[in-house]
This record gives C-alpha cells, structure tokens and sequence, in this order.
C-alpha cells in the first residue's frame, strides 16, 4: 500500500513534497523493521535526496544515522562509516555536547570501527 502510495505521489509532486517524504520516511521504517536492510537503505538513499534539498537538517541527520544503520547491517562498513560521520557532523551543530542522539551516533560508529577493524 505505502509503495502504490509513494508511485501516485512520486507521479504528481515533486520530491521535497511533505507527502513523498512521510511515504518514504514510513516505507524505511517498515523495512527496516522488516530486516530487508537493502531495501531500507534504499528508502534512506532517497529520503537524503529529498531532504538534502529541503533545510531540515535535524531530519537529514537522522536519516543519515539510520542510513549508517542499514549499511553496518549490509557489512558495508566504509558506507556505514560514512553515513554516521555526517549524521555525527550534523548532530555536533545542532545539539548541546552530551546530547542522547549524538552519543548513540557515536556508540553506532564505534560499533561499525569495531566490526571493521575486527577489535
């Protein structure tokens, strides 16, 4: 239903409509939670493309942080590496130091260093 959803919308708004980007936010939600990791980063993929023209960086940052999710998920771990560094760029100038959504961007890094690096 949200992917018919996201295919009538997709045909007659343009990306940055908040119509598209709930679909998108919702259908990458669901397949995360469905452990279709591909699936999901894809959505994500597309969400970024969105917001990126949009100036709702506190939702970018997010969507950066589950894109780094999926990726780590995926074992691509240069990908999640880079996803999670930008959503931590972005968390850093958007909130105060000790903030919970910077440390857990921080603890999903040093999961991804981890996995990476084998420690």
């Amino acid at each position: 239903l949200f992917q018919e959803c996201l295919s009538v919308y997709e045909n007659s708004l343009p990306a940055t409509h908040p119509d598209v980007i709930s679909v998108l936010w919702a259908l990458a939600g669901i397949t995360y939670d469905q452990e279709k990791y591909d699936e999901s980063s894809h959505m994500y993929r597309r969400l970024r493309d969105s917001l990126t023209r949009t100036s709702q960086t506190e939702d970018l940052a997010t969507v950066c942080h589950n894109m780094g999710a999926c990726y780590a998920k995926l074992s691509n771990f240069d990908a999640a590496e880079e996803a999670l560094t930008q959503s931590l760029r972005m968390r850093t100038a958007l909130y105060a130091e000790g903030d919970s959504r910077i440390a857990m961007t921080e603890r999903w890094l040093h999961r991804v260093w981890q996995l990476k690096f084998g420690h």
